[in-house]
Parts: C-alpha cells; structure tokens; sequence
C-alpha cells in the first residue's frame, strides 16, 4: 500500500487514519505547526574506528513538540543515531549535531576480535564496557537483538559475550536514541 497523498512512497506512519510516506507527514506537521522544512541531505558517510565507511540515511519527523533526525546505516540492523530540537530549532544545526553525534558513536567500538593460542577465533569485550541499541528480531520475537558495534547479536550471543564477566556487576541504564550518554 502506498502514500494516500502522493502514493507512491513506502509508508512510515499512519495519521488521522491514513497511511503516510514521512516525507507527506512531514509535509502535512509542517502546516500544521507552521515548520519550516528546509531541504536536508539524505545521507551522509562517516569512516569509523576501524576505518571502514559507514553510509547513513537521514529520516526527520516532525511531531507535536519537536523535529527528530535519525541517520540509519543502509542496511537492516546497523548503527542508529538520533537527535531533536524544538519545532523552532535551526535544522541545519540540527543535522550538523546529527552528523557529529554519528562520528562521536562510530569513534569507539565494544567488541574486540582475536584468536586463541590454538588457532580458533573469539569476540570479546573490550574495557569492560559494552553499549548497544536494541532492536527488533524478526526471528524471535520474544527477545529482542542487540546492536554492538553496528552488527546485530542475539541475547544468547550477549550472554555468551559477557560469560567472561562472571561474579561481576552488571549496570543496565537505557537512553532515548536521541539522548546523550554521559562518559
């Protein structure tokens, strides 16, 4: 099923009972709140820690009280960052912040490869620290996927990642995508 306004684009959102592309939402909050949407980048590309570069597509959503960007990786399960401002803010600041938020996150990874002294390989934690976003798993609906790194886990996976932590404890402190952690 399509857009009812312009029918064509993927559907994002359902508003006043109608099936909407985000950039017809947008459109439609746009009026109603009297936002500006001044023309943003769809993507941008950011190297991360490794070297290895990243593409990101950019998403706004204006709603009721504030605009949020989200930049997405291309492909299913991978990095996710946000920021939002007021429905007055500047949102080409909005997006610089979105786009230094992005290299910020991709500056430091988590997990750390290596190969035991017998040959087989291993992933770990690195500096006893691990961070990730949790997502929806299609393949089991009952625990969700975690996010490391801009590669999905299973809670099994995480499990098995944090086995080494045994007799250890653990601080669980979940954040809004588009809010900031403290470091």
């Amino acid at each position: 099923m399509g857009c009812t306004i312009c029918g064509i684009s993927p559907v994002r959102v359902q508003f006043d009972g109608k099936p909407l592309c985000m950039d017809c939402y947008n459109a439609w909050m746009a009026e109603e709140f009297g936002v500006d949407l001044p023309k943003l980048p769809k993507t941008f590309s950011v190297d991360d820690e490794n070297g290895v570069q990243r593409i990101f597509e950019v998403e706004r959503q204006i709603t009721g009280t504030a605009i949020l960007l989200t930049a997405r990786e291309r492909w299913e399960h991978g990095y996710e960052f946000a920021v939002d401002g007021e429905l007055i803010a500047d949102q080409h600041a909005l997006f610089d912040q979105l786009k230094e938020k992005t290299e910020r996150g991709l500056s430091k990874t988590y997990l750390e490869k290596g190969e035991f002294p017998g040959g087989g390989p291993y992933i770990s934690v690195k500096g006893y620290h691990l961070k990730g976003l949790l997502s929806y798993n299609e393949n089991e609906s009952e625990a969700p996927l975690v996010i490391i790194d801009g590669k999905p886990y299973t809670w099994e996976e995480v499990g098995h990642l944090l086995r080494a932590f045994e007799g250890f404890q653990v601080k669980i402190e979940m954040k809004d995508l588009a809010d900031e952690w403290d470091e």
